[in-house]
């Protein structure tokens, strides 16, 4: 059996949440993945702020920890961001070489980026060229000290840093592309209920066409529950988790204090979810099909509050679906159970699944 000097870089995809660290390592074998391994570990309370790592040290040392329980061996990590300081966004701009584009693409994204252009990383990628001669570019910007801080924790697990995605790209990987039953050719929603904020995105024929980030999260049912009723964080929390939203959308008489509670925050991001598809059906309804949203698709470690999917497709009039990869028969699982509901572990295993493509510029 012949030996290599130099031993095959093992990638391992992590998912570095303000709750929840999660980690996966994905084998590909054509259109097939190979899910080896999956890691979870709660993050260090306090080590994560508006998706900057604080404590660098402490989310590393979760990660070791994480990957020595489920057995993980890697040495090169891809690692991703969201959030409201995250970009992505497809502009058009005049035809020229991707010389040219690199350098001009700064001054473009700085319509866009909310902090300093200076401050950010930025990146892009040449989509195709319009009928009126433009091309579209898809440009891709996060705060430095975001990408970094990750990157960080990541060095402090021993980890190397290859890509540094978009946590929507990773979600539409693991969800969508390589899903024989998803036509390419529709426009859907992807919907990720995060603990601290909910990522809105838009993919029109696989091209991502909006994002938005709305600060309303699952920790803030947590909180309003906790309030309301005098409770522990982990009390609330798991109060949170023992709920269905069933009588919610069959009209039953309001019995369940704990739902009256939460329904306002959740009517508030049915509300901004609204917004963001109306938005987005108002500039492109010159569009093939008038720019309608056909479907949404909501993930996130949010969407696990029994019939939340019910709840949204009938207040948004969508067809409104959670799946979960391992439902793919394209994933192939080595383990029995996963640590935890597969539809949070979205996007660490569709980061585990990419090796080149569109990232942000780590160095």
């Amino acid at each position: 059996m012949p030996l290599s000097l130099f031993p095959k870089d093992r990638y391992v995809g992590i998912d570095i949440g303000h709750s929840t660290i999660t980690i996966a390592q994905v084998e590909r074998s054509g259109s097939s993945c190979r899910i080896v391994a999956l890691g979870v570990e709660p993050t260090p309370e306090g080590s994560v702020n508006s998706g900057v790592v604080t404590d660098a040290t402490a989310v590393g040392t979760a990660i070791r920890h994480a990957m020595r329980s489920a057995h993980i061996s890697a040495n090169v990590a891809n690692l991703a961001v969201s959030g409201g300081t995250v970009v992505v966004r497809t502009v058009k701009m005049p035809k020229m070489p991707e010389d040219a584009l690199r350098k001009s693409i700064r001054f473009e994204a700085g319509r866009y980026v909310p902090s300093s252009v200076e401050d950010s990383y930025i990146e892009c990628e040449m989509l195709g060229e319009r009928e009126d001669g433009q091309m579209e570019v898809l440009v891709a910007a996060s705060p430095k000290d975001m990408v970094e801080s990750k990157i960080a924790a990541a060095g402090h697990a021993g980890l190397d840093v290859e890509v540094v995605d978009v946590e929507a790209f990773a979600l539409y990987r693991a969800l969508l592309e390589h899903d024989s039953q998803f036509d390419p050719e529709t426009t859907v929603a992807l919907v990720d209920c995060g603990a601290e904020s909910t990522d809105v995105s838009v993919i029109d024929r696989g091209v991502f066409a909006l994002t938005r980030s709305i600060p309303i999260g699952g920790n803030s049912l947590t909180t309003a529950l906790e309030s309301y009723f005098k409770l522990s964080p982990h009390e609330a929390e798991e109060g949170k988790r023992s709920l269905n939203l069933a009588p919610l959308t069959s009209g039953a008489p309001m019995e369940n204090a704990p739902l009256r509670v939460i329904q306002p925050l959740i009517d508030e991001l049915v509300r901004e979810i609204r917004r963001s598809l109306n938005y987005y059906q108002s500039q492109n309804s010159d569009q093939p099909g008038g720019g309608k949203v056909e479907r949404l698709v909501i993930v996130g470690g949010g969407s696990l509050l029994g019939g939340l999917p019910e709840y949204f497709g009938s207040k948004l009039g969508l067809e409104v679906s959670s799946p979960s990869f391992l439902e793919n028969p394209k994933f192939h699982f080595d383990g029995t159970e996963p640590p935890m509901d597969p539809r949070a572990l979205a996007i660490a295993v569709g980061l585990g699944m990419r090796r080149a493509g569109r990232q942000l510029a780590v160095a």
